[in-house]
């Protein structure tokens, strides 16, 4: 029987992979795994550099805005896209690409001289880590038999969590530690080793080869989702600091016929060639359309919660960048509770039930820090209890809900499936940074970075978007929990 090369590539990288002694798999996996923690902390670790970033390079609003939300608009776009450059070209290859790509973008962060060199730096940031992490899943697939696989995502399940957690205290500590003078470029710059050991350690220990069913990239469909995006998100973080010009309104009331006309296309491209970058197959299943709709609900909360609290704590109190990591170290803890402990537990007792707890007491931390910050001096009680329910309330959502949407998926568009729940969720935290930053900068008082009270009506402001956007979710999360599971063909 005749057997083509790239056939064969698939049986050696397998085979290669099996092969591995425990000792090796191990070191394997811990070279994916600082990448991955690596792109977690990014996402989070520039909000406490925030405030020093805007004072440093004289920066907008709308800009600092930028500077958050660009990682995720390209880590969302081009997440899926990635999924399948690995596919069709290597995993080991794109994942060593995206690996070299982010090392070099973190060092054009941390050494921007301007703030519009900053923004396009984290634009191509997240680009680099949409080619990057989707490999990570994929190589833990092609390195562990089945039986194995489960202990090694919830070790990335727990990684995942944290990291996103403890990237503000990195941040601040990092910032106010100043080595070398560097200030905030060092939550950039702490990147260049971490990056260049994960691409030495990859080099050396990951297999080769390519998925077993590489396919086509849809080029046209990743550009029409870039455009729709930028579509929404443009005028909503631009047009309030421009006083709403023609173009920004023109530009939003563009994004309803464009996500028209992505869907038209992605529907025709599966017809016509068997698969689309987003398959609309998947959105026609009941639990997965819910469970990203739940997921667009309560994902933006923590990241413009961030946002938020960055401006208040660090401009309305006066705290530095390390008393703001040390503010923000309950939400760690938190995170770990609920991932670990509360979770576990309240999932097997409460199934997709477990997300409304989640929702409640994130909902009560808003409310509780809503009340604590307007006290003339903030009560340290209050900050901790509101904080830790914020870090619990994150660990009790996102495993319950990734399970849920993905439940029913078909082995064949499992891959597919979970690269559109990821991009989903960064899509996600991007809205969350622009509608906060929308009601907080421009929904109530000007903010004065001098004054507290300005800091306070501002916070307050963005209260029930928070409260809307729990709430909503809650709703949506019992649709899900009650909707029938349809049978994965």
């Amino acid at each position: 029987m005749n057997v083509s090369p790239s056939a064969a590539s698939h049986e050696s990288a397998f085979a290669a992979a099996a092969g591995f002694s425990p000792r090796r798999r191990t070191a394997a996996l811990i070279a994916v795994a600082c990448a991955f923690v690596m792109d977690l902390l990014d996402t989070t670790i520039v909000n406490v550099a925030v405030p020093s970033i805007g004072h440093s390079l004289s920066a907008s609003t709308a800009a600092l805005e930028w500077v958050i939300a660009g990682y995720s608009v390209a880590f969302a776009v081009l997440l899926i896209l990635g999924g399948r450059m690995g596919d069709s070209h290597g995993y080991r290859r794109m994942f060593l690409l995206g690996v070299a790509l982010f090392t070099l973008t973190s060092l054009l962060c941390g050494l921007a001289p301007s703030v519009g060199v900053l923004e396009a730096g984290r634009l191509l940031q997240g680009a680099s880590a949409a080619l990057m992490v989707p490999q990570v899943m994929a190589l833990v697939q092609v390195m562990y038999p089945p039986d194995l696989r489960y202990r090694v995502y919830a070790v990335f399940g727990f990684l995942g969590g944290i990291s996103a957690a403890l990237g503000p205290i990195v941040g601040g500590l990092l910032i106010d530690a100043d080595w070398f003078g560097l200030g905030w470029r060092l939550a950039f710059l702490i990147n260049l080793p971490v990056g260049a050991a994960s691409l030495a350690a990859g080099l050396l220990l990951l297999p080769k080869g390519r998925g077993l069913h590489p396919v086509a990239l849809d080029l046209k469909g990743a550009l029409l989702s870039v455009l729709l995006l930028f579509a929404i998100l443009l005028p909503l973080i631009e047009g309030p600091a421009r006083g709403w010009p023609l173009w920004a309104a023109a530009t939003l009331a563009a994004a309803l016929p464009l996500a028209w006309l992505t869907w038209r296309y992605l529907g025709w491209r599966e017809r016509r060639h068997g698969h689309a970058l987003v398959p609309p197959a998947l959105l026609k299943r009941r639990r997965v359309a819910l469970g990203l709709l739940c997921g667009l609900c309560l994902q933006p909360v923590v990241p413009g919660y961030l946002l938020v609290m960055t401006f208040v704590l660090q401009g309305g109190r006066g705290l530095s960048a390390s008393q703001m990591a040390y503010a923000c170290a309950p939400i760690a803890f938190g995170a770990m509770l609920g991932i670990s402990l509360l979770g576990p537990l309240l999932h097997r007792r409460l199934g997709v039930y477990a997300l409304l707890p989640g929702a409640a007491a994130q909902l009560a931390s808003v409310l509780l820090i809503g009340w604590a910050i307007g006290q003339p001096a903030l009560p340290l009680w209050a900050l901790v209890l509101g904080q830790l329910a914020m870090g619990v309330g994150l660990g009790l959502v996102g495993p319950p809900l990734s399970n849920a949407t993905l439940a029913d998926v078909p082995l064949a568009e499992a891959g597919a499936a979970s690269g559109l729940l990821s991009a989903v969720q960064q899509l996600a935290g991007a809205l969350g940074v622009a509608l906060a930053g929308l009601l907080f900068f421009h929904g109530g008082p000007a903010v004065d970075l001098g004054r507290a009270y300005d800091y306070v009506a501002a916070y307050r402001a963005v209260l029930p978007l928070f409260a809307g956007l729990l709430v909503g979710g809650a709703v949506v999360c019992v649709s899900l929990a009650r909707s029938r599971a349809e049978r994965p063909v």
